[in-house]
């Protein structure tokens, strides 16, 4: 009777440690649970606040833009034949291949235009200054195209006291001659701007018309030397409010 009494005594008191046993690791597990809570809210807690601060302190990054050289501004398009110019010769006479000298006075050649391809000078680049025909800008075979206009009686000492002018880019003036030599007359001023130049459907350069001071009959292109023949010049607008074309020299 002694000895089944102590077997029950035993096996309460093993179930008593065990049910202890048991709760213990509820605690322990319960401890450990809130502890991984925590740090988890503490991770996402810190992790706004990192990019919260790296989003308000980053600065953008400037771009680097590689430079572009000065092109045309406008296509060429086929060379106009002449209908009334009195030095004109006929369709059918061969366009003579140029071979010549340029200088612009009193103006800015654009330092990023590729330079053109020239033909070859010929011994005597100076333009001769005997037998030159000066063509006022209103004269018969000058061809302008776009919204030009005339200026009369400015009063600044142009040519015959007028000019010929446009406000739009791509507008264009052209004149074919016969001779050996070209000068093209403008204005320079705060208010013109640069003008792309073709000669016989090649283009040669863009020149800048611009100057603090206002002066008129400006060479800003000249051509001589031409093997003599039939020619064609165009200048075409490119920038700045105005475009003025004031006269054109012939050189036989």
């Amino acid at each position: 009777m002694k000895s089944v009494y102590a077997r029950a005594e035993h096996r309460l008191r093993l179930e008593r440690l065990a049910r202890q046993a048991a709760y213990s690791q509820q605690r322990a597990g319960a401890r450990i649970r809130w502890v991984a809570a925590v740090l988890a809210g503490l991770v996402v807690v810190g992790s706004g606040i990192l990019l919260t601060t790296v989003s308000s302190t980053s600065q953008p990054r400037p771009v680097a833009l590689s430079p572009v050289s000065l092109e045309p501004a406008t296509a060429l398009p086929p060379t106009p034949t002449p209908t009334s110019s009195a030095s004109s010769l006929p369709a059918s006479v061969p366009v003579a291949a140029p071979a010549f000298t340029m200088s612009a006075t009193a103006t800015r050649s654009s330092v990023a235009q590729k330079p053109p391809q020239k033909p070859p000078v010929q011994a005597a680049p100076n333009c001769p200054a005997a037998g030159t025909s000066t063509l006022n800008d209103d004269a018969a075979g000058i061809t302008y195209s776009g919204s030009w206009r005339p200026n009369r009686n400015r009063g600044y000492g142009d040519f015959h006291d007028d000019v010929h002018y446009t406000n739009s880019n791509g507008d264009s003036v052209s004149y074919s001659f016969t001779g050996t030599g070209i000068s093209l007359f403008t204005e320079t001023f705060r208010d013109e701007g640069r003008m792309d130049v073709y000669l016989d459907g090649q283009f040669q350069r863009t020149v800048d018309t611009t100057s603090d001071t206002r002066r008129v009959q400006q060479i800003v292109f000249k051509a001589c030397g031409l093997q003599a023949g039939y020619h064609n010049i165009r200048a075409v607008k490119r920038s700045g409010d105005n475009m003025l074309i004031d006269r054109l020299d012939v050189t036989p």
